[in-house]
């Protein structure tokens, strides 16, 4: 076997290995969303069916979900053509009756084809400036780390952020190697789409500035007055405004969201290290892939600075202004991995006695891959297990009257089930109260009562602050609280408790019902049987990061418990 066809042997290999990672368990906790950040871009795609293409949200740049709308047109498209849906009205009715193809469709469209296309990248990057070995080194990581493995399960933006800014990087490379307009028209593209998926890769605008500084040869005024920057900056507000239209069209209302209403704050310099990253790909490895970056910064500098910049200002922002999902860092990932080859297979290889360093360091990044591999197949067994939320609802199909009254203490960590007609057509009394999407939140709820006709429903209340919360969240309501007066209000019958609430009136409550009530029944995620916090409540959205956490598990899902509350046991 060549060298050549040994190289495309070991990187096909990776690539496999990575997609079998990626698609283990891609169907979790489907027909309900185990994922409490996925139904944000599925239903603002499947929103635009109704011929709106204003998101009238823009916390998330639009890009995302108008991809996912223009493949959700191509899946309604092949059904109309069999026969199986008639028009768009029987489409989405379909998606409430069971939105498991919607969600496959999307976790593949979103998440593993671009993860795995980042796999192939982060190698085409390395590639451009180091040995074939260091850019297989790199491309492993990708494929096989935890962090990458499970978000590529998930429809969020974050793979298809690392898609863009990988492919900006690249034309970047190309453009330190031959400043012509192609490549700078292509690397503004690249920038923009970035940016029209996470505004925050805005950031990437630094290191294409470093190129243009590096590859001009006029003089300060020359590079800052220069036509081909003119041009690429007209490409960039192009690019971003057609992939993003909305936030020239309703720009008062984008200015307002990207100002105020984007949740972030200080997270401080540690966590995302510690956390995210130590997490994400393990603690030995991050540390030695930052020493790779040092390293290079020190023996190839210019290079090192072209790849270092981006991440390095990236984490300063995360730093400042970012949430402490550990998602956050997946954009860090391909950068780290092409240092740690770096260190591994380069570095080394001047040393004396080079062909006995390569082989060792070989087994060193074995060692290394190996604690982040083991906890991305753990992770997938996770996700093939049934979720203790679809356990619990079939209990309760099974087991509870329909129609009764039951209580939950969480939206995010519950056994998901049907409403009852009359709450549905309750809260279409309380759209009046809604900020914006009138019109589209009653066709959903009109879509709703379509789907649900003939399934097992319940009056579902939820556990909160009645005043604060009335008329906020269609899916959060109606809202109750907790105390004796309102149970027996409500005739509630049975409440539903998780591990996972942050909510002090919750831990109150279950405290109470706990030492005066038995459970009707227990699903229990965990090697052991004691009820507990979660060892990882940072991460939150559906697979836990901490190892403690993840090991500790047999399944996924919160700890639930149901009891049964008799009226005349009312606290």
């Amino acid at each position: 076997m060549t060298k050549i066809n040994k190289v495309k042997f070991c990187l096909i290999f990776i690539i496999g290995l990575g997609f079998l990672l990626r698609v283990w368990g891609i169907n979790f906790g489907l027909p309900y969303q185990s994922h409490q950040d996925e139904p944000i871009i599925v239903n603002h795609a499947l929103a635009y069916g109704s011929g709106d293409f204003n998101p009238h949200f823009f916390i998330i740049p639009p890009l995302t979900s108008y991809i996912l709308f223009f493949f959700y047109g191509v899946y309604f498209v092949i059904l109309k053509i069999f026969g199986v849906v008639a028009n768009t009205e029987v489409f989405a009715i379909s998606f409430f009756r069971n939105p498991t193809p919607f969600y496959v469709i999307g976790r593949i469209v979103i998440g593993v084809v671009p993860s795995i296309c980042n796999v192939y990248l982060t190698y085409r990057l390395a590639r451009i400036f180091f040995s074939e070995k260091v850019a297989l080194c790199a491309a492993s990581i990708m494929a096989i780390s935890f962090i990458n493995t499970v978000n590529a399960h998930y429809i969020y933006t974050d793979n298809l952020l690392v898609f863009w800014v990988l492919l900006a990087y690249i034309k970047m490379a190309s453009l330190i190697k031959q400043a012509n307009r192609k490549n700078y028209a292509m690397s503004a593209i690249f920038i923009a789409l970035a940016a029209a998926t996470k505004y925050n890769a805005i950031l990437l605008l630094v290191p294409f500035l470093y190129t243009h500084f590096y590859v001009s040869k006029k003089n300060i005024a020359g590079k800052l007055f220069n036509l081909n920057l003119a041009m690429a900056s007209g490409v960039i507000i192009a690019t971003f405004l057609l992939a993003n239209p909305f936030a020239f069209l309703d720009w008062k209302f984008f200015l307002y969201s990207v100002t105020t209403r984007i949740r972030h704050g200080y997270i401080g310099w540690g966590h995302h290290l510690t956390y995210s990253l130590f997490e994400g790909i393990g603690g030995f490895m991050t540390l030695l892939a930052i020493a790779g970056l040092c390293l290079m910064l020190i023996r190839k500098y210019k290079i090192a600075l072209f790849l270092v910049l981006f991440p390095f200002c990236f984490y300063i922002h995360l730093a400042y202004a970012s949430q402490p999902f550990s998602r956050y860092v997946l954009v860090l990932i391909p950068f780290l991995a092409i240092g740690l080859g770096y260190i591994l297979f380069d570095f080394f290889s001047k040393w004396p006695r080079p062909k006995l360093l390569q082989t060792l360091c070989f087994i060193i990044s074995v060692i290394v891959m190996l604690p982040t591999v083991i906890k991305s197949i753990k992770a997938d067994m996770l996700f093939a297990s049934e979720d203790t939320r679809l356990s619990a609802a079939h209990w309760i199909e099974q087991h509870i009257p329909v129609s009764s009254r039951i209580l939950f203490d969480n939206t995010s960590f519950m056994p998901q089930l049907s409403q009852t007609t009359k709450q549905l057509q309750e809260k279409q009394t309380i759209i009046d109260k809604q900020p914006e999407l009138k019109m589209l939140k009653n066709k959903k709820l009109d879509f709703q009562i379509k789907a649900f006709k003939g399934n097992k429903t319940y009056e579902i209340y939820y556990l909160g602050d009645e005043a604060k919360g009335a008329g906020q969240f269609l899916n959060l309501w109606p809202i109750i609280t907790g105390d004796a007066e309102n149970l027996e209000k409500y005739k509630i019958e049975y409440i539903v408790f998780n591990n996972m609430t942050g909510s002090d009136k919750a831990k109150a409550l279950h405290k109470v019902i706990y030492s005066r009530h038995k459970p009707v029944a227990i699903f229990n995620p965990y090697k052991d049987s004691q009820f507990r916090s979660s060892y990882d409540m940072v991460d939150e959205t559906c697979l836990p990061v901490k190892d403690k956490e993840l090991f500790s598990r047999t399944k996924s899902g919160p700890y639930i418990i149901i009891y049964k509350i008799r009226q005349d046991e009312i606290i």
